[in-house]
């Protein structure tokens, strides 16, 4: 089933306003306005992150990627952003079968406009020499440059023929493609992009990593699931992000919909929409992307839901748990709705942290693995502990043994 009929889900009315607007409804009979699609965590990491030199040295691999002694029972996909200064040495490859590199830019002719550092070689060395692979991400955040690159058959070609250079010359073993915001009108040209993406990796390597970043919620209906899966290897669904930065407080990846919460918020509604429009794919077809970041923001009182008086900060998980036991930032609380940690405090004016720690990543783990979703992965590897002893101590508590 294609996603040409996404917003017949929902009410007319709604479907005018988002027109109008990019606010839209989650049910013809439990009104909810959803909130307009903002910058990602993706995005707004890489703007704040531009003018960073990359620490690492820019140089071509050599060490090809060797076969673990047993086969992977899930994809398991690490974005790792250029500005991240944790050696790629203490990264945890015994829960990683994929490292996305994050990221390289390219524009609406398809040129490759950043590199940020690109080829990293300790990378890529030390992740084959564990069995793991790297890939490169491919960004551009903006809407109107990717109508113009995906409307043209000769800017997609250009785009491809760069993007299969990027991998070759930096030794990786495929790409991810995160192109978010997607306009819909852009809808059947991206999924004909991924088609003629896919077939120039399978020209360069035996067996490439093929994977596309898709939202939480598709309100626009832009992503042809069950299409862009019949190309790529994994939906990499970005399952974060539901309360974001500019909106109000609340969970940013929470398990369950409902309660206090929208009947869209949550990992579980996301699942079963991914469901329908995949068929005839199953959701072994999606890696279920989860959040080493919270969110802290300033609120007019202690309530929950919360309203915010400014946009929230970002805060590293490691963060967030250091804030939650050091005696200074108030008791960790637990909602219930969502299965979700969170820090109310004073500090001059009332603040809430909203964060998702070790039990609440193994949970959703679980979740998905209940589910029967291809793997899951994280935003973003160094996010953590210098030593990514986080991401480690999430794959025992979630009974994950690793690849």
């Amino acid at each position: 089933m294609g996603r040409e009929m996404r917003n017949a889900r929902l009410p007319l009315f709604a479907i005018a306003l988002f027109a109008l607007t990019g606010v839209a409804f989650a049910s013809s009979t439990h009104f909810e306005i959803a909130p307009t699609v903002p910058l990602s965590i993706h995005a707004l990491s890489l703007e704040a992150n531009r003018d960073v030199e990359p620490t690492f040295e820019t140089y071509r691999p050599t060490v090809p990627l060797i076969e673990r002694d047993t086969a992977a029972t899930a994809e398991r996909i690490g974005f790792y952003p250029y500005w991240v200064t944790v050696p790629p040495a203490q990264l945890p490859y015994a829960f990683l079968s994929t490292i996305a590199f994050f990221s390289i830019e390219i524009n609406q002719s398809g040129a490759v406009t950043n590199v940020h550092g690109w080829p990293d070689g300790d990378l890529v060395d030390t992740a084959h020499a564990h069995g793991t692979k790297v890939i490169v991400t491919i960004t551009n955040f903006s809407a109107s440059q990717q109508q113009t690159l995906l409307a043209s058959s000769a800017y997609r070609a250009t785009a491809i023929s760069n993007i299969v250079h990027q991998v070759d010359v930096g030794g990786a073993d495929g790409v991810n493609i995160d192109f978010e915001n997607l306009p819909v009108s852009a809808k059947a040209n991206f999924v004909t992009f991924i088609g003629e993406m896919d077939a120039a990796l399978h020209q360069l390597l035996d067996n490439p990593h093929l994977s596309v970043c898709t939202p939480a919620i598709d309100w626009a209906g832009s992503y042809d699931y069950d299409k862009l899966a019949a190309h790529a290897d994994y939906l990499f669904i970005m399952a974060y992000d539901y309360h974001y930065s500019g909106g109000d407080p609340g969970p940013v990846a929470p398990l369950y919909a409902g309660g206090i919460w929208p009947s869209w918020c949550g990992i579980d509604y996301t699942l079963d929409d991914y469901e329908t429009y995949l068929s005839p794919y199953t959701l072994a077809k999606v890696v279920l992307g989860l959040p080493l970041y919270g969110y802290d923001w300033p609120t007019t009182s202690a309530a929950v839901p919360g309203v915010a008086t400014g946009s929230g900060s970002a805060v590293l998980q490691h963060d967030a748990i250091a804030m939650a036991h050091d005696g200074q930032h108030g008791a960790r609380q637990w909602d219930a709705d969502s299965q979700t940690p969170y820090l109310v405090y004073d500090d001059g004016g009332w603040r809430q942290l909203w964060y998702t720690d070790y039990f609440g990543l193994a949970q959703r783990i679980k979740f998905g693995k209940l589910r029967g979703v291809g793997g899951w992965g994280y935003w973003a590897l160094g996010y953590n502990r210098a030593d990514s002893i986080y991401v480690t101590t999430i794959g025992r508590e979630a009974g994950d043994d690793g690849p």
